[in-house]
């Protein structure tokens, strides 16, 4: 016989060969425990973010050079194939393969299409998560002369300050500033992308380019934050290490100068 069989009712079985008081004993045993599983936080670096930016920028450019060389090269090879044929023995061998060069500049505008893109879609999904725990309500909309409503803008900038950026960076925004006319400016003082950065001197370009790359995706997120609360708007920073002021545009915006918000 087997020492170790299957019981598919071990709880029935248990019950009946206890008393009550066993019982209720067992009972608010089994709760105490669910309570401390339930309770049980589960331990995250706090870098994680961190280290998959940084792998995602890497990936990212990359896939934007790989298909921009493919590009190049199914252009050179339809115009290589609609060419004359060269006279046979000929010393010039056109067909060999020759390294292409990839432009830089059309290098960065993939990337930067790329990581927007991502980034707008995590926003929209993440704004999506957090409201769904969230008073709809607390962004109210104001009347206008379309048959739609207009959401109210200040409301849906302080959900990007408060709940979006503690969500993404563990902490609030540290200052807003608007000109009550479209124009929002959020300022966080010790950026955390920034924060464990360093470069030495004569390596400030490289610095900077390496700032905006890891701004691409920040960036994106906020717009499709904002667009899921139905406030469309165009995301820009300015960068001071450590310190990143973004400056949100939202449509039919008017230039002023910025007011902190009190």
């Amino acid at each position: 016989m087997n020492r170790f069989s299957f019981n598919p009712s071990p709880s029935n079985t248990n019950l009946s060969s206890t008393s009550p008081r066993q019982q209720k004993s067992n009972s608010l045993s089994n709760q105490s425990n669910q309570i401390v599983l339930e309770g049980t936080s589960s331990h995250i670096d706090s870098h994680l973010m961190d280290y998959f930016m940084n792998e995602m920028i890497s990936s990212v450019t990359e896939s934007a050079t790989n298909s921009i060389r493919k590009s190049v090269n199914d252009r050179n090879d339809h115009q290589e194939n609609h060419r004359p044929r060269a006279i046979e023995g000929s010393t010039n061998d056109s067909s060999r393969l020759v390294e292409v060069d990839v432009n830089e500049v059309e290098v960065e505008e993939a990337y930067r299409i790329r990581m927007d893109s991502a980034g707008y879609r995590v926003g929209w999904v993440l704004a999506e998560r957090l409201l769904i725990s969230k008073d709809k309500n607390r962004f109210p909309r104001t009347l206008s002369n379309t048959p739609t409503s207009v959401p109210d803008q200040l409301e849906a900038i302080k959900f990007i300050c408060k709940d979006l950026w503690t969500a993404l960076y563990s902490k609030q925004a540290d200052n807003l500033r608007t000109n009550h006319r479209g124009i929002y400016v959020i300022q966080d003082h010790n950026y955390r992308p920034f924060i464990r950065l360093s470069t030495s001197l004569g390596y400030e370009a490289e610095m900077d380019n390496l700032c905006k790359k890891m701004l691409t995706f920040p960036l994106g997120v906020i717009r499709g934050a904002l667009m899921n609360l139905g406030v469309q708007s165009i995301v820009s920073a300015e960068i001071t290490v450590p310190q990143c002021t973004f400056q949100i545009r939202t449509a039919n915006a008017s230039t002023s100068t910025p007011t902190p918000i009190k």
